[in-house]
Protein backbone atom coordinates (compact mmCIF):
# COMPACT_ATOMS: atom_id res chain seq x y z
CA UNK A 1 0.00 0.00 0.00
CA UNK A 2 1.40 3.38 -1.00
CA UNK A 3 1.24 6.41 1.27
CA UNK A 4 -1.48 7.84 -0.98
CA UNK A 5 -3.55 4.64 -0.75
CA UNK A 6 -3.07 4.58 3.01
CA UNK A 7 -4.27 8.18 3.35
CA UNK A 8 -7.26 7.52 1.11
CA UNK A 9 -8.25 4.42 3.09
CA UNK A 10 -8.22 6.51 6.28
CA UNK A 11 -10.40 9.19 4.67
CA UNK A 12 -12.83 6.58 3.39
CA UNK A 13 -13.13 5.03 6.84
CA UNK A 14 -13.64 8.42 8.53
CA UNK A 15 -16.47 9.20 6.13
CA UNK A 16 -18.02 5.76 6.66
CA UNK A 17 -17.94 5.92 10.45
CA UNK A 18 -18.90 9.59 10.54
CA UNK A 19 -22.11 8.78 8.69
CA UNK A 20 -23.22 6.47 11.49
CA UNK A 21 -25.71 8.48 13.52
CA UNK A 22 -26.61 5.85 16.12
CA UNK A 23 -23.53 6.29 18.31
CA UNK A 24 -22.40 9.23 20.45
CA UNK A 25 -19.75 11.38 18.79
CA UNK A 26 -17.09 10.35 21.31
CA UNK A 27 -17.57 6.67 20.47
CA UNK A 28 -17.41 7.40 16.74
CA UNK A 29 -14.17 9.34 17.18
CA UNK A 30 -12.70 6.56 19.30
CA UNK A 31 -13.54 4.08 16.57
CA UNK A 32 -12.01 6.33 13.93
CA UNK A 33 -8.81 6.67 15.98
CA UNK A 34 -8.51 2.91 16.39
CA UNK A 35 -9.08 2.36 12.70
CA UNK A 36 -6.47 4.95 11.76
CA UNK A 37 -3.90 3.28 13.99
CA UNK A 38 -4.65 -0.16 12.57
CA UNK A 39 -4.45 1.11 9.01
CA UNK A 40 -1.09 2.65 9.85
CA UNK A 41 0.07 -0.67 11.28
CA UNK A 42 -0.85 -2.40 8.02
CA UNK A 43 1.01 0.26 6.08
CA UNK A 44 4.14 -0.33 8.18
CA UNK A 45 3.82 -4.03 7.43
CA UNK A 46 3.77 -3.25 3.71
CA UNK A 47 7.01 -1.25 4.14
CA UNK A 48 8.70 -4.27 5.73
CA UNK A 49 7.12 -6.94 3.53
CA UNK A 50 10.12 -7.41 1.25
CA UNK A 51 12.44 -7.95 4.23
CA UNK A 52 10.11 -10.15 6.25
CA UNK A 53 8.49 -12.12 3.40
CA UNK A 54 5.92 -13.54 5.86
CA UNK A 55 8.57 -15.36 7.88
CA UNK A 56 9.00 -14.81 11.63
CA UNK A 57 12.33 -13.05 12.12
CA UNK A 58 13.23 -13.48 15.80
CA UNK A 59 12.26 -15.30 18.97
CA UNK A 60 11.51 -19.00 19.58
CA UNK A 61 9.40 -19.26 16.40
CA UNK A 62 12.00 -17.71 14.06
CA UNK A 63 11.64 -19.30 10.63
CA UNK A 64 7.90 -19.94 10.96
CA UNK A 65 6.23 -19.24 7.61
CA UNK A 66 3.04 -17.22 8.08
CA UNK A 67 -0.09 -16.49 6.10
CA UNK A 68 -1.49 -13.05 5.31
CA UNK A 69 -3.42 -13.13 8.62
CA UNK A 70 -0.28 -12.72 10.74
CA UNK A 71 0.05 -9.37 12.47
CA UNK A 72 3.28 -7.37 12.26
CA UNK A 73 4.62 -8.17 15.78
CA UNK A 74 4.22 -11.88 14.99
CA UNK A 75 6.23 -11.51 11.80
CA UNK A 76 8.88 -9.47 13.57
CA UNK A 77 9.04 -12.05 16.36
CA UNK A 78 8.31 -9.55 19.14
CA UNK A 79 4.78 -10.81 19.75
CA UNK A 80 4.22 -11.56 23.45
CA UNK A 81 7.98 -11.39 23.96
CA UNK A 82 7.50 -11.77 27.72
CA UNK A 83 6.83 -15.47 27.00
CA UNK A 84 9.95 -16.17 24.98
CA UNK A 85 12.23 -17.19 27.86
CA UNK A 86 9.45 -19.31 29.35
CA UNK A 87 8.85 -21.13 26.06
CA UNK A 88 12.57 -21.88 25.79
CA UNK A 89 12.57 -23.17 29.38
CA UNK A 90 9.51 -25.34 28.73
CA UNK A 91 11.34 -26.87 25.78
CA UNK A 92 13.41 -28.82 28.30
CA UNK A 93 10.35 -30.56 29.74
CA UNK A 94 9.89 -32.87 26.76
CA UNK A 95 6.18 -32.53 26.05
CA UNK A 96 4.51 -35.19 23.94
CA UNK A 97 1.05 -33.61 24.12
CA UNK A 98 0.15 -29.91 23.89
CA UNK A 99 -3.44 -28.69 24.17
CA UNK A 100 -3.79 -25.21 22.66
CA UNK A 101 -7.10 -23.75 23.83
CA UNK A 102 -8.08 -20.79 21.66
CA UNK A 103 -5.58 -21.52 18.90
CA UNK A 104 -6.90 -18.73 16.67
CA UNK A 105 -5.08 -18.80 13.36
CA UNK A 106 -2.35 -21.10 14.58
CA UNK A 107 0.63 -18.96 15.58
CA UNK A 108 1.25 -20.94 18.77
CA UNK A 109 -0.17 -24.30 17.68
CA UNK A 110 2.09 -24.43 14.63
CA UNK A 111 4.98 -22.59 16.28
CA UNK A 112 5.12 -25.06 19.17
CA UNK A 113 4.78 -28.04 16.82
CA UNK A 114 7.82 -26.79 14.88
CA UNK A 115 9.76 -26.07 18.06
CA UNK A 116 8.97 -29.43 19.70
CA UNK A 117 9.17 -32.21 17.07
CA UNK A 118 8.14 -34.90 19.57
CA UNK A 119 4.89 -33.14 20.50
CA UNK A 120 1.40 -33.64 19.12
CA UNK A 121 -0.68 -30.47 19.33
CA UNK A 122 -4.45 -30.45 19.81
CA UNK A 123 -5.64 -27.07 18.54
CA UNK A 124 -9.09 -25.96 19.72
CA UNK A 125 -11.06 -22.95 18.57
CA UNK A 126 -14.76 -22.23 18.11
CA UNK A 127 -14.17 -20.05 15.04
CA UNK A 128 -14.39 -22.09 11.82
CA UNK A 129 -12.49 -19.51 9.77
CA UNK A 130 -9.62 -19.52 12.28
CA UNK A 131 -9.54 -23.32 12.16
CA UNK A 132 -9.14 -23.21 8.38
CA UNK A 133 -6.25 -20.75 8.60
CA UNK A 134 -4.59 -22.86 11.30
CA UNK A 135 -4.82 -25.95 9.08
CA UNK A 136 -3.30 -24.05 6.18
CA UNK A 137 -0.51 -22.74 8.39
CA UNK A 138 0.26 -26.26 9.64
CA UNK A 139 0.50 -27.52 6.06
CA UNK A 140 2.64 -24.58 5.02
CA UNK A 141 5.13 -25.41 7.79
CA UNK A 142 5.11 -29.19 7.33
CA UNK A 143 3.60 -30.11 10.70
CA UNK A 144 -0.01 -30.91 9.73
CA UNK A 145 0.37 -34.57 10.71
CA UNK A 146 1.14 -33.53 14.30
CA UNK A 147 -1.74 -31.09 14.74
CA UNK A 148 -5.30 -32.20 15.43
CA UNK A 149 -7.85 -29.44 14.78
CA UNK A 150 -10.89 -29.36 17.03
CA UNK A 151 -13.78 -27.00 17.74
CA UNK A 152 -14.70 -25.04 20.84
CA UNK A 153 -13.23 -26.30 24.10
CA UNK A 154 -15.49 -27.28 27.00
CA UNK A 155 -14.54 -28.76 30.39
CA UNK A 156 -15.71 -32.19 29.18
CA UNK A 157 -13.69 -31.97 25.95
CA UNK A 158 -10.66 -30.82 27.91
CA UNK A 159 -10.92 -33.67 30.40
CA UNK A 160 -10.97 -36.18 27.53
CA UNK A 161 -7.80 -34.68 26.04
CA UNK A 162 -5.76 -34.34 29.23
CA UNK A 163 -2.94 -36.73 30.06
CA UNK A 164 -0.43 -36.50 32.93
CA UNK A 165 2.53 -34.35 31.92
CA UNK A 166 0.75 -32.58 29.07
CA UNK A 167 1.04 -28.83 28.51
CA UNK A 168 -2.07 -26.68 28.26
CA UNK A 169 -1.45 -23.45 26.36
CA UNK A 170 -4.55 -21.37 26.89
CA UNK A 171 -5.63 -18.06 25.35
CA UNK A 172 -9.41 -18.25 25.37
CA UNK A 173 -10.40 -14.58 25.72
CA UNK A 174 -11.83 -14.71 29.23
CA UNK A 175 -13.09 -18.30 29.46
CA UNK A 176 -10.03 -19.46 31.40
CA UNK A 177 -11.75 -19.40 34.79
CA UNK A 178 -14.47 -21.72 33.54
CA UNK A 179 -12.25 -24.10 31.58
CA UNK A 180 -9.29 -24.39 33.96
CA UNK A 181 -11.40 -25.80 36.76
CA UNK A 182 -10.14 -29.05 38.34
CA UNK A 183 -13.60 -29.78 39.73
CA UNK A 184 -14.76 -30.32 36.13
CA UNK A 185 -11.45 -31.59 34.68
CA UNK A 186 -9.52 -33.38 37.42
CA UNK A 187 -6.54 -34.23 35.20
CA UNK A 188 -5.63 -30.53 35.22
CA UNK A 189 -3.84 -31.23 38.47
CA UNK A 190 -1.33 -33.44 36.61
CA UNK A 191 -0.61 -31.04 33.74
CA UNK A 192 1.47 -27.92 33.17
CA UNK A 193 -0.49 -24.79 32.24
CA UNK A 194 0.50 -21.58 30.51
CA UNK A 195 -2.53 -19.30 30.38
CA UNK A 196 -3.20 -15.72 29.37
CA UNK A 197 -5.23 -14.19 32.19
CA UNK A 198 -7.66 -11.52 31.00
CA UNK A 199 -7.71 -9.33 34.09
CA UNK A 200 -9.20 -6.44 32.13
CA UNK A 201 -12.33 -8.57 31.60
CA UNK A 202 -12.47 -9.99 35.14
CA UNK A 203 -10.08 -8.28 37.59
CA UNK A 204 -9.84 -11.29 39.91
CA UNK A 205 -8.76 -13.73 37.17
CA UNK A 206 -5.05 -13.81 38.08
CA UNK A 207 -5.67 -14.08 41.80
CA UNK A 208 -8.29 -16.79 41.36
CA UNK A 209 -6.15 -18.99 39.12
CA UNK A 210 -3.01 -18.59 41.25
CA UNK A 211 -4.94 -19.54 44.38
CA UNK A 212 -6.64 -22.41 42.57
CA UNK A 213 -3.41 -24.08 41.44
CA UNK A 214 -0.97 -23.07 44.18
CA UNK A 215 -1.58 -26.26 46.26
CA UNK A 216 -0.64 -28.55 43.35
CA UNK A 217 1.60 -26.47 41.06
CA UNK A 218 4.59 -24.20 41.13
CA UNK A 219 3.04 -20.86 40.15
CA UNK A 220 4.47 -17.82 38.41
CA UNK A 221 2.81 -14.68 37.05
CA UNK A 222 4.43 -13.27 33.91
CA UNK A 223 3.67 -9.58 33.48
CA UNK A 224 3.62 -7.74 30.17
CA UNK A 225 7.00 -6.24 29.32
CA UNK A 226 8.27 -3.39 27.18
CA UNK A 227 9.89 -3.87 23.78
CA UNK A 228 13.25 -2.44 22.68
CA UNK A 229 13.40 -1.79 18.91
CA UNK A 230 17.15 -2.35 19.02
CA UNK A 231 16.46 -6.04 19.66
CA UNK A 232 14.94 -6.29 16.17
CA UNK A 233 17.39 -5.17 13.45
CA UNK A 234 14.75 -5.67 10.76
CA UNK A 235 13.23 -2.39 12.00
CA UNK A 236 16.34 -0.27 11.48
CA UNK A 237 15.04 1.21 8.21
CA UNK A 238 12.12 2.80 10.10
CA UNK A 239 12.19 6.01 12.10
CA UNK A 240 11.91 5.87 15.89
CA UNK A 241 8.13 6.35 16.00
CA UNK A 242 7.57 3.73 13.31
CA UNK A 243 9.79 1.25 15.16
CA UNK A 244 7.84 1.64 18.38
CA UNK A 245 4.50 1.49 16.61
CA UNK A 246 5.49 -1.62 14.65
CA UNK A 247 5.91 -3.43 17.97
CA UNK A 248 2.46 -2.38 19.25
CA UNK A 249 0.05 -5.26 19.98
CA UNK A 250 -3.09 -3.16 20.58
CA UNK A 251 -3.95 -4.71 23.94
CA UNK A 252 -7.13 -3.31 25.52
CA UNK A 253 -5.94 -3.86 29.08
CA UNK A 254 -3.79 -6.00 31.43
CA UNK A 255 -3.24 -9.56 30.21
CA UNK A 256 -0.57 -11.19 32.39
CA UNK A 257 0.23 -14.84 31.88
CA UNK A 258 0.13 -17.54 34.50
CA UNK A 259 2.60 -20.42 34.47
CA UNK A 260 1.49 -23.37 36.62
CA UNK A 261 3.89 -26.31 36.69
CA UNK A 262 2.98 -29.71 38.04
CA UNK A 263 5.36 -32.53 38.93
CA UNK A 264 8.73 -30.83 38.57
CA UNK A 265 10.06 -27.24 38.41
CA UNK A 266 11.55 -25.64 35.33
CA UNK A 267 15.33 -25.34 35.79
Amino acid sequence: MTAEEFAQSILNRIVEVGQQQTEPATERMSQITQDVLRYYHKWLRSKLESKINRVVQYGPFAGLHCTTSAVLPQLIGSYEAELHDTIQQLSRRGYERVINIGCGEGYYAVGLARLWPAAHVFALDGNAAAQNVCRALAELNGVAERITMMGKCTPAVLQDLLRPGALIFCDCEGDELQLLEPVAAAELLTCDILVEMHDFLAPDTSTTLVNRFRPTHETRVIEQSSRDPLDYPVLESLNEFEQLFALCEFRPGPTPWGLFLANKPVS
